[in-house]
């Protein structure tokens, strides 16, 4: 049997596919339209396919899930469970339903007249990710002007926007990341200094701990409610209990996230209902300490200089199937010690593309340079 992570080689996906190789697993990193031509009856595809750069919808593939279904694959986080949980609008929509607590959410439009707001509140894309464009409005003068300055953004004339009630920050949330109604990996997400924001890419911290009580259930809830398989769930504290922030079907952790005791690699597996061969007599990779470089960084520097745009990224095939990678750095983003770069991958896609140990950076020659034989 095959498992196939649908998707970009992503730090977190590559790092899930060693892990289960360790574990006995033929596992990949695969694009759909590679999955298509892959896999077959009695295999599995993962699908986490992320937000688009542009943060205008989500990357190309989704649409060949049905193929994959149709032709005895198993498909884990479906089409319309995917959906859901990165457009936010149908996230709220759906976790309302169910009854889960979450901030009180409206779409706007442009030339549409705008609802009653609770300020403060906070403007973000529908499809959003990194804390890219996520703004805090105080004040109705604010949210003008923030109007005003989102207004060639691709993503707002295409999708509008959400406005969402701002919870009363307490400067952290908690992920948890859920496979299946299993919580296989945690955290707690901790501001940077002076922003309200916990995401990594924004300077903030990652912090292992244990789950609070509470936490699994609700975000098993929340995972349930949108219909999906393996994800992660955002959660704030308040003083009636947890807010569900939002759901992340391309979800990054790292060991960092692991709970006591717990291989976060090995139970998404039980999570998901995934044999490993042979049963439980399967060795065991300890992703603690073997992750195969993995918790190293890229190799970020070409002849003692930073990556630029133009330099191409190549992650070698053994980490992600049978092919290497290869990626055009288009623009690079974030602070040194936060660095990330969005990519065309050779399939013609873009995304986003965080610094992993088994990637290495090139600087394609100028034509009509000259190199030594």
């Amino acid at each position: 049997m095959t498992i196939a992570l649908i998707g970009s080689p992503t730090r977190t996906n590559v790092q899930i596919v060693y892990a289960w190789r360790g574990m006995g697993l033929d596992a990949r990193v695969l694009w759909a339209a590679e999955a298509v031509e892959a896999l077959g009856e009695g295999d599995t595809a993962i699908f986490r396919l992320d937000v688009l750069p542009t943060l205008d919808g989500i990357e190309p593939g989704l649409e060949l899930a049905p193929v994959l279904e149709e032709r005895g694959v198993r498909v884990l986080n479906r089409s319309d469970a995917l959906l859901a949980t990165h457009d936010k609008l149908v996230t709220a929509e759906r976790l309302e339903d169910a009854g889960i607590p979450h901030p009180w959410t409206r779409h706007v439009e442009p030339r549409h007249p705008l609802p009653e707001v609770p300020f403060p509140c906070v403007l973000k894309p529908r499809f959003g990710s990194w804390g890219q464009d996520v703004l805090l409005c105080n004040t109705s003068a604010d949210l003008a002007r923030i109007l005003e300055l989102i207004g060639d953004r691709a993503w707002w004339r295409h999708h509008g926007a959400i406005l969402q009630e701002l919870v009363s920050p307490v400067h952290y949330d908690i992920r948890v990341v859920v496979a299946g109604s299993r919580a296989v990996a945690g955290a707690r997400r901790i501001a940077a200094p002076g922003e309200w924001r916990t995401n990594v890419t924004l300077g903030g911290t990652v912090v292992k701990a244990e789950l609070p009580s509470g936490a699994e259930e609700i975000a098993a809830r929340a995972m349930d409610a949108v219909g999906i398989d393996f994800a992660g769930v955002d959660l704030l504290p308040t003083d009636q209990g947890w807010v569900v922030l939002e759901l992340n079907g391309a979800v990054d952790f790292d060991n960092r996230y692991a709970l006591h005791d717990v291989d976060p690699f090995a139970a998404i597996l039980r999570g998901l209902e995934i044999p490993l061969p042979e049963g439980d007599g399967a060795v065991f990779l300890d992703t603690r300490t073997k992750t195969n470089g993995l918790e190293k960084a890229m190799t970020k520097s070409v002849h003692g200089k930073p990556p630029q745009a133009g330099d191409e990224i190549v992650i070698t095939g053994h980490a992600v199937g049978d092919a290497s990678r290869t990626a055009v750095i288009l623009e690079v983003l974030g602070e040194p010690e936060h660095q990330r770069f969005r990519v065309r991958w050779e399939d013609g896609h873009e995304s986003i593309f965080f610094p992993a140990g088994d990637a290495v950076v090139h600087r394609p020659a100028k034509r009509g340079a000259k190199t030594n034989a």
